[in-house]
């Protein structure tokens, strides 16, 4: 097993049974989005065989469903873990525009650029997890949720120009 994948598979327990066990609800819908992910992987590559040498189509929807997952966290919790999260995933399915353009990626640059962003996803997960641990016990709570209806006046240590805030 070469070192990145022993250091993902490493890395993806984890990040899971801890965002799981310790943290908020936006950490456990992250890891939820993660294990959705590489199911659908898994499953789809019982039909279609992963590959680099043209746009895998399995990686793709994988990396879409990433997006979306964490593209909704980012809109919806209050962390700024799930934005670095959906930015990574749309370096991943801008890798399978650039292979789909044909504009000369090598299969091995299309394979680090299509799975380096998620590894790094994961990462931010793990890293999200333990600012929210932290700042439950520095604050004692920690706001999982944006709170649209109130606007920019909220309540408790994460008030608007707040330097507590992340």
């Amino acid at each position: 097993m070469e070192g990145e994948q022993l250091a993902f598979f490493l890395l993806l327990p984890l990040s899971l049974l801890l965002a799981v066990w310790k943290g908020g609800a936006p950490e456990r819908y992250g890891a939820l989005v993660i294990v959705a992910m590489a199911v659908i992987q898994r499953i789809a590559i019982v039909f279609v065989p992963s590959h680099f040498v043209s746009v895998d189509p399995a990686a793709l929807v994988t990396d879409f469903v990433g997006l979306a997952g964490f593209g909704t966290l980012a809109v919806q919790a209050r962390r700024i873990w799930p934005i670095w999260a959906a930015s990574l995933q749309l370096l991943s399915v801008s890798a399978h525009f650039a292979r789909w353009a044909d504009i000369g990626v090598p299969p091995f640059v299309y394979a680090l650029m299509r799975g380096s962003p998620t590894f790094l996803a994961l990462a931010a997960l793990l890293v999200g997890t333990i600012l929210h641990i932290v700042r439950l016990k520095r604050h004692g709570a920690d706001p999982s949720w944006q709170n649209w209806s109130r606007g920019s006046a909220s309540s408790g240590p994460y008030q608007a120009g707040s330097s507590n805030r992340w």
